[in-house]
């Protein structure tokens, strides 16, 4: 039995998803749907009043673009949270997670992924993306330290423990990490391989992901990075500085002013993996964009 609780901004998706749930999910269920389509909340905020009135201890938390393609996956869910060490499973997730701002997939390692994304450029396929870490351990489920909010699903007490952090995070990204933190300070957090859905929409890695990334960071500073895996300092320097590659070019991308992406440097450079080689490669690197830049408005 579960309880699937949707923040919709769309009436037409939604009965689509719901029509598609009733067909494909093979247990008895509620749709739990939170009408956002004025944008009055936030997503945390419209899981949380929907998980309120949950009538049921299994708790899925989805978006409404998305399709199921297996039969009788909601007993596949209850089956994977009934592991009482399981807290929190989803479709896509990252094994270790920097305090350097960024998504939830790893860097250095293989994410653990297992949906059929949907593009929406023209002449572009669908693609089954199925990905592990572990490819010689053929469990369907797979331990990391973050996944993809597009779908994941919860139970009750886990719920009574951790809500989504409304203050924190009042719009619509960077819920799914930290609630993945939360939970996974207590349970393990997995990415489960023997459901397959269909995701329609693709990430939007705009300014106001990028806040929300670096409120993740701030939030999480003391207990970052985190990794499934006891990793060397080596790795996880490497981990850091890879980070911050991707960091420092998405800020430049953005367009934020360089007075800002040299802050934002100096403060996540200046940590435990300082390294004197790196820092100054980061330096120039950003000084050459900032000069590329200037001499470009002056032509």
């Amino acid at each position: 039995m579960i309880s699937i609780i949707i923040c919709s901004v769309n009436k037409i998706a939604l009965d689509k998803v719901a029509e598609n749930i009733a067909n494909t999910i093979g247990v008895a269920f509620e749709i739990i749907a939170i009408d956002n389509s004025l944008v009055t909340s936030g997503i945390c905020a419209a899981y949380n009043k929907g998980a309120a009135k949950a009538k049921y201890d299994t708790y899925c938390f989805m978006h409404e673009d998305i399709a199921f393609e297996t039969y009788g996956w909601g007993g596949k869910v209850l089956a994977h949270l009934s592991k009482p060490c399981v807290g929190l499973i989803g479709m896509a997730g990252g094994t270790i997670k920097s305090w350097v701002p960024s998504s939830w997939a790893s860097l250095i390692y293989t994410s653990e992924i297992n949906y059929i994304q949907h593009f929406k450029g023209p002449g572009l396929l669908p693609e089954k993306i199925t990905r592990t870490h572990s490819p010689k351990d053929s469990v369907g489920i797979k331990n990391v330290v973050c996944v993809d909010g597009f779908w994941m699903c919860t139970r009750r007490d886990v719920f009574a423990k951790f809500t989504f952090d409304e203050k924190a995070f009042p719009g619509f990204h960077g819920y799914d990490i930290d609630y993945s933190l939360q939970v996974g300070s207590q349970y393990h957090v997995a990415v489960i391989f023997d459901i397959l859905l269909h995701h329609f929409s693709e990430g939007s890695f705009n300014a106001t992901w990028m806040k929300n990334a670096m409120v993740i960071s701030d939030k999480w500073k003391s207990q970052l990075p985190r990794s499934i895996e006891n990793l060397s300092k080596e790795i996880l320097l490497r981990q850091h500085w890879t980070s911050m590659n991707v960091f420092i070019d998405k800020l430049i991308a953005l367009n934020y002013s360089f007075p800002y992406i040299y802050k934002s440097y100096f403060k996540y450079a200046f940590s435990k993996y300082f390294n004197s080689k790196h820092f100054l490669y980061f330096l120039r690197h950003i000084s050459l964009a900032y000069f590329k830049k200037k001499r470009s408005t002056l032509l």
